[in-house]
């Protein structure tokens, strides 16, 4: 009854929802085989007793056997909620039976019933209550299962995503670009080391954030890491924008990879380099950002094994998906350029006051 009354506050030490579900129910199913030795304690005859031990023993290997189950993933313990309900059910009505059966050779078994009738009535209602709200706790139970694995999810991909922006050779270059600007302008110098500074702080600082950002929030990051890598390209980096729509959100560094492929695997393949430009426009129904390169382009029918990881391309495209209802289409054609589109439904985005 104790455990009842504060299992609404055990997610306040125990982080696992469906670990406080699970004690709060093993916890009941206890209760009930209390409930049941204690019946058993009331009987003298050895007739009654024996089948009284046969049914306590028959409820706690069912309880025994659910957990089991459970821990073993195999069926969840609130999946298995109806049979323990019969199960419970069962077991007291036989014990009901032996005490009427035990009234024949001892009165106080009378007594001894007519004492517990108030708790059978409060275990009937509760046993109908839970038949009634079974469907809605079970999707509560997997919901709760559903947002543990998606927070899971989502700081995985977020890890993948921030370390695959600071990779050990885009440090290398980045760190030998602003050694090289020391010798030929030393206030450029001191401005890209800034730069590149507030960049690792930014990547860093997105392991806090959990949900979308402003789109100029990311257009700011993305500037930074464009600045760094125009110092090791110069002129074989041109960077064009062409910002028509800012008032939509979008997952953090969500866009960046996408600009990191059109210089690296775009233009920087190209002899003679080339341009990245970043667009966004709005239609009627999305918010679109658009990143296009004059690169060399590649075959996208083509399953290339390029020994290159494509876990945080993949990730960006869940994270837009989970978080925004987005999605990224890629168009490229060989040795004249590649478009990547990240579509952004309206109906993922806030309101208007909300992004003010």
């Amino acid at each position: 009854m104790i455990m009842q009354q504060i299992s609404g506050y055990l997610n306040l030490w125990i982080v696992d929802p469906t670990v406080c579900m699970m004690m709060d129910k093993i916890t009941g199913y206890c209760f009930v085989a209390a409930v049941l030795f204690y019946f058993k304690a009331n009987m003298s005859s050895r007739g009654t007793r024996i089948a009284a031990n046969i049914a306590s023993a028959v409820y706690l290997s069912c309880v025994f056997t659910v957990f089991i189950l459970h821990l073993c993933h195999i069926r969840d313990l609130n999946a298995s909620s109806m049979t323990m309900n019969f199960a419970t059910a069962g077991s007291i009505v036989i014990m009901i039976v032996l005490l009427c059966v035990e009234m024949r050779i001892n009165r106080n078994a009378l007594f001894f019933l007519l004492s517990w009738v108030p708790l059978l009535l409060t275990v009937a209602i509760d046993a109908v209550d839970q038949f009634i709200h079974l469907p809605g706790s079970r999707f509560q139970y997997k919901e709760a299962i559903r947002h543990q694995q998606m927070q899971k999810e989502l700081y995985e991909a977020k890890v993948s995503v921030m370390t695959s922006q600071i990779r050990p050779h885009f440090m290398y270059n980045a760190l030998t670009s602003i050694a090289m600007m020391c010798e030929i302008d030393p206030k450029i110098a001191k401005e890209a080391t800034i730069t590149f500074a507030k960049y690792l702080r930014g990547n860093m600082d997105s392991l806090k954030q959990t949900g979308p950002v402003p789109f100029t929030q990311e257009l700011e990051h993305l500037k930074k890491y464009l600045y760094i890598e125009k110092l090791r390209f110069d002129d074989l980096l041109n960077i064009e924008y062409d910002i028509q729509a800012t008032d939509f959100v979008l997952p953090l560094l969500s866009v960046q990879p996408l600009v990191e492929n059109a210089v690296k695997h775009g233009v920087g393949m190209k002899e003679d380099g080339g341009t990245v430009r970043i667009s966004t426009r709005e239609t009627e129904t999305a918010y679109e950002v658009v990143i296009e390169d004059d690169g060399v382009g590649f075959d996208v029918n083509e399953q290339k094994d390029d020994g290159r990881s494509h876990v945080g391309m993949e990730n960006t495209k869940k994270r837009l998906h989970d978080m925004c209802g987005g999605e990224v289409k890629i168009e490229s054609v060989v040795g004249k350029g590649t478009t990547a589109i990240v579509i952004l439904p309206k109906e993922g985005q806030p309101n208007e006051d909300t992004l003010s």
